[in-house]
């Protein structure tokens, strides 16, 4: 990870964001995780999620955060299976539906034709999305996101795929955790850090 994360008007300073869990997957994984929705299991070191129908698994993270963080993780998906490498944070869940009551949802290869983006749940009311970033399906990429006060950002393998800002009511705090959509894929090396960031004052000096 970087030593900075520059986002627009905002510097996440890593070094000084203090990890709150780093773990390595092991056969005690449900003291730690909450098998939501979906088929979860420990394999060689590996969360391994799938959802073969049109919807998403859910794995959240039993503790609550009360402030914002962010996730880092390596992850590939389990080919044949190809699309919806997807974390979720800031999450609350919903007791009387059993499904998310509202959650910020990241990932790659997804939206049916392999973007890669950023969208607020439930659906449609907030999404940046972007078919710029190609994700390899089978390849291991490291995935780091989150949100500051409602500023998200996607990373990938140190690569700033997309921000979006979500000024209106964002959501602060809540779970984290992953969304295989119809698909299935491997997690290792998670790691949840608190956010440290300065404001970036940022300008343009005259180019000619």
């Amino acid at each position: 990870m970087k030593e900075e994360i520059l986002l627009l008007n905002k510097k996440i300073i890593t070094s000084a964001s203090p990890v709150i869990l780093s773990y390595s997957p092991d056969e005690y994984w449900r003291d730690l995780w909450d098998d939501k929705g979906g088929n979860w299991r420990y394999e060689d070191g590996y969360l391994i999620g799938s959802e073969p129908d049109n919807k998403g698994g859910i794995l959240l993270s039993r503790q609550y955060f009360e402030e914002d963080v962010m996730l880092s993780f390596t992850i590939a998906s389990v080919l044949p299976a190809t699309r919806d490498l997807n974390a979720i944070y800031c999450a609350r869940w919903d007791e009387e539906n059993n499904y998310l009551k509202k959650a910020y949802i990241s990932g790659l290869n997804g939206w049916y034709e392999d973007k890669s983006g950023i969208e607020r749940f439930p659906e449609d009311e907030l999404r940046a999305l972007t078919s710029l970033y190609r994700y390899t399906p089978g390849s291991e990429v490291r995935i780091t996101t989150g949100a500051v006060q409602g500023h998200n950002f996607l990373i990938a393998d140190d690569v700033l795929v997309q921000e979006v800002v979500d000024n209106r009511d964002p959501i602060i705090g809540g779970h984290v955790g992953f969304s295989p959509y119809s698909t299935m894929f491997r997690i290792k090396d998670i790691e949840i850090r608190e956010i440290f960031w300065e404001e970036r004052l940022q300008s343009y000096e005259p180019e000619f």
